[in-house]
């Protein structure tokens, strides 16, 4: 608000020969200096306050978009491959030589309103749908000769695995995805012999109504799902929840392993920051100092508050679903102060599978990866469910047992190398033995650090005794 101007107005004029007349005079005042720099200084601040208060809540609701992101892509894989993976039923059928029961195996599969139907296609032609209404045309499709089923078939046949083929138009003008299981049958020379396939399909896009990607909108986003065409290359969209695409760059993507497709989710905000009446709202109200604080305070104890949640989901780890290394340690400290009060014995059991590098360097990593998931598994299985199992790093791991004599738990070790070991590890047509190296140490002072170096110089003499062993580690005396 500017100065009023006044106006001085002359003294009286005084009587007698000394008079004397004052002209009118408008005197200005001047706006202080330090009244100018603190309103740009305090211009500049509250926008810097509001922009970030802004920013802040961007990168909330982003990380709140990246959690239901993550839900949403695990929800449509895991959906998809549960209906697709009815198909195995079909498959048992065939190999047990029991196809007049299709019939009944096949209401029992398709119990889901979005299966449309299931078939037996021997020799890639189908015979046997069901249900028979409405899906009579299929009768006599052959999977080798269609167009629309033809890549999907050959490439089931020759990675003897479930693929998925579609999204596709079918007959009644419905768009449906298929799951196409090639069945193989033992022939007379113990060789199997390609039979055909069996195949379930799922409409498209109903199955994705168990995802519930609509809960994206209600943040003010847009969703398309998309995948390349094997065909042709070019960009095919499946879904999208909205009628135009605004080429928006600002999005966020996640992609869907369904067997042998490759989806992708992208979300991106169909408003920008400005268009937000909340905004335009808090920039008007950027005089108020006091309120910008408190939504930046605000918005940051947010932040602050979700990355804990997120950091404490982090305790696992992401290949083999079993305890990572830090949150491993962080439980074991926690027991092994209970033991101590308690004056029970703890023990470490650290090991690691045998020539390891050798099964990723001959069948490839994807192998190896699957060798320490059911590596992981077999050993889950044999412990009791309070002992701690974690992965320790790379192909080792380490159990953390109390509450046992060192007989029982010798015992147990042993029947855990034997788990290891016994069986063979199959995985498509590849089939090999392997085993793993043990080694056990006791909590004598409770120094958790110490018992673990201890477990893994036991591992290491399990090593040079030439592994698929078990060694417990004992004090050396003189």
């Amino acid at each position: 608000m500017e100065p009023q101007k006044q106006e001085t107005l002359p003294d009286p004029v005084p009587s007698g020969p000394e008079d004397k007349l004052y002209p009118l005079v408008k005197k200005k005042k001047s706006i202080p200096y330090v009244a100018i720099i603190s309103f740009f200084v305090s211009f500049a601040f509250c926008a810097f306050l509001i922009s970030a208060t802004i920013a802040d809540r961007s990168r909330v609701q982003r990380i709140r978009i990246e959690q239901h992101i993550f839900e949403r892509t695990h929800r449509i894989s895991d959906t998809i491959s549960k209906l697709l993976y009815k198909a195995q039923a079909l498959s048992a059928l065939i190999t047990h030589n029991d196809t007049d029961n299709f019939e009944v195996i096949a209401l029992s599969i398709a119990d889901d309103y979005a299966i449309k139907n299931v078939l037996f296609a021997p020799s890639g032609i189908v015979t046997k749908v069901y249900p028979a209404a409405g899906n009579d045309s299929l009768i006599g499709l052959d999977f080798f000769r269609d167009n629309k089923y033809s890549r999907e078939a050959l490439l089931a046949k020759e990675k003897g695995e479930l693929v998925l083929g579609g999204p596709f138009e079918m007959a009644d003008g419905i768009q449906a995805l298929a799951g196409i299981m090639p069945v193989y049958i033992d022939a007379l020379d113990e060789k199997q012999v390609f039979w055909g396939f069996v195949s379930v399909t799922i409409r498209f896009p109903q199955v994705l109504e168990y995802s519930e990607l609509e809960i994206f909108k209600t943040f003010g986003y847009a969703h398309e799902l998309w995948k390349l065409n094997p065909e042709t290359g070019d960009r095919q969209l499946l879904d999208c929840n909205y009628e135009y695409s605004k080429g928006n760059t600002l999005f966020m993507e996640k992609p869907v392993h369904i067997y042998n497709s490759e989806w992708y989710l992208r979300v991106f905000p169909m408003r920008m920051w400005y268009s937000y009446p909340e905004n335009i709202a808090l920039i008007f109200a950027g005089f108020c100092i006091s309120l910008i604080v408190f939504f930046v305070m605000r918005n940051n104890n947010d932040l602050k508050n979700m990355q804990a949640v997120f950091e404490q989901m982090a305790t696992t780890d992401p290949l083999t679903n079993i305890l990572n290394r830090r949150h491993f340690l962080d439980m074991v400290r926690l027991n092994v102060e209970k033991a101590r009060r308690h004056k029970e014995n703890c023990y470490f059991v650290m090991f690691d599978i045998d020539r390891f590098k050798l099964v990723n360097d001959t069948y490839g990593h994807q192998v190896g990866d699957k060798v320490l998931i059911e590596v992981s598994t077999r050993i889950k299985a044999d412990i009791r469910p309070y002992d701690l199992f974690a992965r320790y790093g790379g192909e080792e791991f380490i159990i953390f047992i109390s509450g046992i004599s060192i007989e029982d738990v010798c015992d147990l070790t042993e029947r855990l190398r034997q788990s290891v070991s016994i069986r063979k590890y199959e995985y498509d047509n590849v089939s090999f033995e392997s085993s793993a190296s043990f080694g056990i140490a006791h909590l004598y002072d409770y120094n958790v650090d110490n018992a673990i170096k201890r477990s893994d110089e036991a591992l290491y003499a399990a090593k040079r005794n030439g592994r698929n062993c078990v060694v417990y580690w004992q004090e050396k005396t003189n």
